[in-house]
């Protein structure tokens, strides 16, 4: 009879061994980071009897929590390593109210992860030490959910350096590979991580040395970054709420705005007025229960998706730019479905 553990294929025994490597690496880390932050490290024999791990596990483990997780690992000779404390946030007194409010946003992480990401891992297991049970167990329950995703080792990496850059001030150089086009290199000082609901995706604002202007990026298009150790510093007056103004995703307003008018029916009207869909918008109540909606945003290639959701509840008023895309948009759809 098979060991309960497996399945037809094995997937369920490959993901308790992933749970089970992640345990042990965290309580590795968390061994070297409370006991070894001093400049003599901990033993490698202290850890293995600490953990109940043979010591040429705790070897391995050190290797990986280094070479695969990048953590700031230091050997002090003599069988003895530890972790730079001066890389970590110091810890944080936080309410029980403000610990969930953190556990809601990692929700929104994972929901939107498709993809394993050992930085929202990591940060679900600290979090779980913060919170009482039973939320603690729903924790445990999100993190196994998220370590079943498949992992993307290059945007953790690219991920990782540009957030280095941009928390240490330094200029990072990369290999970009946009949606049309070949790839370049880029020569960038971060201002800014923007993450993007409606995309799933996490968005880098920043200062472009190669072109010598402003730049978005996308981080889950970067094929390869260092850090450099040039150091730069963010202007004053940067401000990423202003330069996202009138964004309706991510697209800044570097290219002008444009005026959006849509017309909704009644059906939809009291799902309109339930949100906040931008900060500029303005509502007005039409004849027979319809609602109008107008927006001043950034270009009208990010808000063409959001319209085509409403199906046809909505009509396009202005600007005829985005009105005609639409319509050709519909059109298409609706010839698809023909005969």
């Amino acid at each position: 009879m098979p060991d309960e553990d497996w399945n037809d294929d094995g997937r369920e025994d490959r993901w308790s061994r992933k749970r089970d490597r992640l345990a042990r690496l965290l309580s590795v880390a968390s061994i070297l980071y409370t006991r070894g932050s001093g400049e003599n490290g901990v033993a490698v024999s202290e850890i293995a009897e600490l953990t109940g791990m043979t010591t040429r596990t705790v070897y391995r483990d050190i290797k990986a929590l280094d070479e695969e997780l990048g953590m700031p690992i230091f050997t002090a000779g003599r069988g003895r390593y530890g972790i730079e404390k001066k890389s970590f946030l110091p810890p944080l007194p936080l309410s029980l109210a403000e610990a969930i409010v953190l556990f809601l946003a990692t929700r929104l992480i994972a929901r939107w992860s498709d993809e394993y990401d050992q930085a929202v891992v990591s940060a679900f297991t600290k979090l779980a030490d913060l919170l009482p049970q039973p939320i603690a167990r729903h924790v445990a329950a999100t993190m196994l959910t998220v370590g079943r995703a498949g992992p993307n080792e290059p945007f953790t990496r690219n991920f990782a350096h540009v957030a280095q850059a941009w928390a240490d001030g330094r200029v990072v150089e990369f290999e970009y590979e946009p949606s049309d086009g070949d790839a370049r290199r880029a020569r960038v000082r971060p201002y800014f991580l923007e993450p993007d609901a409606g995309s799933h995706n996490v968005y880098l604002i920043a200062f472009d040395e190669t072109v010598d202007a402003m730049r978005t990026y996308k981080v889950e298009r970067i094929r390869t970054s260092t850090v450099t150790a040039d150091r730069y510093e963010i202007p004053e007056d940067f401000d990423p709420d202003a330069w996202l103004a009138h964004s309706w995703g991510i697209w800044s307003a570097e290219s002008g705005v444009d005026e959006v008018v849509l017309r909704f029916d009644a059906s939809a009207a009291q799902r309109v007025r339930e949100s906040v869909w931008h900060r500029s918008q303005r509502l007005s109540d039409l004849e027979d229960g319809r609602i109008e909606l107008a927006v001043t945003v950034a270009g009208i290639v990010e808000i063409r998706l959001w319209i085509l959701s409403w199906g046809d509840a909505v009509e396009v008023v202005a600007p005829p730019a985005l009105r005609e895309a639409v319509a050709r948009m519909v059109r298409r759809a609706a010839d698809r479905y023909a005969g």
